[in-house]
């Protein structure tokens, strides 16, 4: 799955370059339960112009796929998935199932940790071939333009590689210690530099391509455009996505907060703070929201999308540590926000109703010279059926709206009835328990 990227963007896509989907997961494989058995392979080039990784041979036996090491094992994660319908040619992805190459470099990687821990016998060559092997498939995704899809698998592997630097020194590669005379005569001192120094480039690599994945979709968010939005003023996908996009980042969100610390090569001391790329994120969210909101021509239509798409938005953040990140002051923000595109709606949505009340105005004059509550029952039912087909996906925020119609519409109804009591029983259609009663099916869809 791709990030929804439009007809005309000019991004690059993994699709045209070499990616981890052209490399199987066999490339990377693990021995039994014996830690001496760890097959290495390595990524070789094949011939002039061709980019599929091959296999080089190296005796060992090869794990076989689908088997899992009988210990040590990491408990199976439970994960959401993203949704995968189409917008204009854009896919959403499925972050929280990283490809399986990206889940075999994770895995290798654990696997050696594991051995590093528990067998300090493990032969160092094998493990070393190995190790490059991970890096050269790690280089596959950092040598590609940066991508939103990858950030969350780079985060993970960036995590395991950071994690299984911890143990080396001690086990595998003593080389990472000052005092490595022991294994010169196996390793040599070259190698085992120019590993050490590949190692610190991976991390540097990663550390660099997950930023820059930030910064783009910060941009694709930004610039996202669409013919189409949801219909009945919903919630835009981009908006489900981004959100769960969010969750997913804060999952992994202490490495995150490391990552975003720029390198010295970088020539930067700290890009941002972890709640600065979720604010400008979310920021940049709504910039997105208020331009598409525009392409509903019914502007009572225009205050229900945003209506849904804040409501969302506040919900999801109140409901997860996103609410910490930003603060209460961002929270009561928007909640400030609902209510004011609530208003706004029901003023805009029932004014042709409510008028019918005070002064036949140039918004009603088709029918001005008809008696009031025969103008109060045509636009009434205009608006009803329009509204009918309407959506408020929250329920409560959907009884809360539904409630907020009723007890302005029905009050000035009541009132005028209780006023012109003489003529109203004539022109009467629908009683003050009608309304409410019919008010209560608005906005299902």
């Amino acid at each position: 799955m791709a990030f929804p990227r439009s007809p005309d963007s000019s991004m690059s896509s993994y699709a045209s370059t070499l990616t981890l989907s052209s490399c199987p997961s066999s490339y990377i494989s693990i021995g039994s339960s014996n830690p001496s058995s760890f097959t290495a392979v390595a990524i070789i080039p094949t011939g002039a112009g061709d980019h599929s990784p091959a296999l080089a041979a190296t005796g060992a036996p090869e794990f076989i796929q689908g088997n899992k090491l009988q210990q040590h094992q990491d408990p199976p994660e439970s994960e959401p998935k993203f949704p995968k319908q189409e917008i204009n040619g854009w896919e959403h992805p499925d972050l929280c199932s990283p490809s399986k190459q990206l889940k075999n470099v994770t895995t290798s990687i654990k696997e050696i940790s594991r051995w590093a821990r528990s067998s300090p016998g493990v032969k160092v060559n094998s493990n070393i071939r190995l190790l490059e092997s991970v890096f050269s498939l790690i280089q596959v995704v950092t040598s590609t333009a940066p991508h939103p899809d990858h950030i969350v698998d780079m985060i993970r592997v960036h995590d395991a590689l950071a994690n299984l630097l911890l143990v080396l020194p001690k086990n595998i590669f003593p080389f990472l210690v000052q005092d490595f005379a022991q294994i010169v005569d196996e390793l040599g001192p070259k190698r085992g530099a120019s590993l050490s120094a590949r190692f610190e480039k991976t991390l540097h690599d990663l550390r660099r391509s997950i930023r820059s994945g930030l910064q783009v979709l910060n941009v694709k968010i930004f610039d996202y455009t669409s013919e189409v939005v949801p219909q009945g003023g919903g919630i835009h996908e981009i908006t489900k996505y981004l959100l769960k996009y969010i969750l997913s980042l804060l999952d992994n969100g202490r490495s995150l907060k490391i990552i975003l610390v720029g390198d010295e090569q970088d020539g930067m001391v700290e890009m941002e703070t972890l709640q600065d790329a979720v604010a400008t994120l979310i920021s940049h969210l709504e910039i997105m929201l208020e331009k598409e909101s525009h392409r509903y021509q019914d502007a009572g239509l225009k205050q229900m999308f945003m209506v849904n798409n804040v409501n969302f938005v506040l919900h999801q953040v109140e409901g997860s540590e996103i609410k910490y990140l930003l603060g209460e002051d961002w929270v009561l923000k928007h909640r400030n926000q609902l209510k004011d595109h609530i208003s706004s709606f029901i003023n805009i949505s029932w004014e042709s109703v409510m008028y019918c009340f005070h002064v036949k105005t140039n918004k009603i004059s088709i029918f001005s010279s008809l008696p009031t509550l025969q103008i109060f029952n045509l636009e009434f039912e205009k608006t009803y059926w329009t509204q009918k087909t309407w959506k408020v996906e929250n329920p409560l925020l959907r009884s809360n709206m539904r409630k907020s119609v009723s007890e302005k519409l029905v009050q000035a109804y009541s009132t005028y009835l209780e006023n012109h009591k003489n003529k109203a029983p004539k022109l009467m259609k629908y009683t003050p328990e009608d309304l409410e009663e019919l008010l209560s099916d608005l906005f299902e869809g």
